[in-house]
C-alpha cells in the first residue's frame, strides 16, 4: 500500500491494523455474497452439494484479494504478531463459521468443531498455495483447492461407513450380550 511512516502511525497497531481492516472487509464481502445467493435460491430448488458451496465460498474468498495479491504475505506475517493474532484468529473463525452457516450446516455436537476445524485447514493451505503459485490466473491453486475438496468429500464418505458399521457392531455386541444374559439366566 506504499504508506507513509506517519499514515502508519495513525493507527494503534500500524500496517496491521489496516491488514485486519481489509481482511474483515473481504470476508464481509463474502458473507453478502453467500447470503445473495441464498436469497436468490429458489424455494423447491435442491440445495448446492456442501463440497460445491465449500469449494466455490473458499474460491471466492481468495480471489477477493488478488488485488493486493503481490502484498498479501506481508499482511499475513503482520497478523502473527502476539497483538494482532488474537484478532487475526477471531476474524478466521468467524469466516470459517460464516461459511459453514451458508452451507446449511445446524450440526450442534463435536460435528460443529471438526467441520470448521478442516474447512479452515483446507482455507490456510490453499492461501499458502496461492502464496507460491505462479500459473497463470492461479490454475494450479484452484486445482489444489480441488483435490483438498475432493479429499475432504471422501473422508465424510468413509466417516458415515464407519458409522453404520460400528453402529452395526454396537447391534451385534448388545445381541451378544442379550443372549449372554439369557443364557446364564440373568434379568
Amino acid at each position: 500500500m506504499n504508506l507513509s511512516e506517519a499514515s502508519l502511525k495513525m493507527f494503534k497497531l500500524g500496517g496491521a491494523e489496516i491488514a485486519l481492516h481489509y481482511d474483515q472487509s473481504l470476508n464481509d464481502q463474502l458473507e453478502d455474497m453467500m447470503a445473495q445467493q441464498l436469497d436468490d435460491r429458489e424455494p423447491d430448488a435442491e440445495p448446492v452439494p456442501i463440497a460445491d458451496f465449500l469449494q466455490d465460498a473458499i474460491k471466492t474468498r481468495l480471489e477477493l484479494q488478488l488485488p493486493y495479491y503481490d502484498r498479501w504475505s506481508e499482511a499475513l506475517a503482520l497478523c502473527i504478531d502476539p497483538q494482532v493474532a488474537p484478532k487475526a484468529t477471531s476474524q478466521f473463525a468467524h469466516l470459517i463459521d460464516d461459511i459453514w452457516f451458508y452451507a446449511g450446516d445446524e450440526s450442534a455436537n463435536f460435528n460443529w468443531y471438526t467441520r470448521r476445524a478442516t474447512v479452515a485447514a483446507v482455507y490456510g493451505l490453499t492461501e499458502l498455495y496461492m502464496l507460491q503459485d505462479t500459473s497463470p490466473s492461479h490454475a494450479e491453486t484452484w486445482a489444489f483447492l480441488n483435490r483438498r475438496i475432493t479429499d475432504l468429500a471422501a473422508l465424510a464418505e468413509n466417516r458415515i461407513e464407519l458409522e453404520k458399521q460400528l453402529e452395526s457392531s454396537g447391534d451385534l455386541m448388545k445381541a451378544a450380550f442379550i443372549i449372554a444374559k439369557n443364557m446364564l439366566g440373568s434379568k
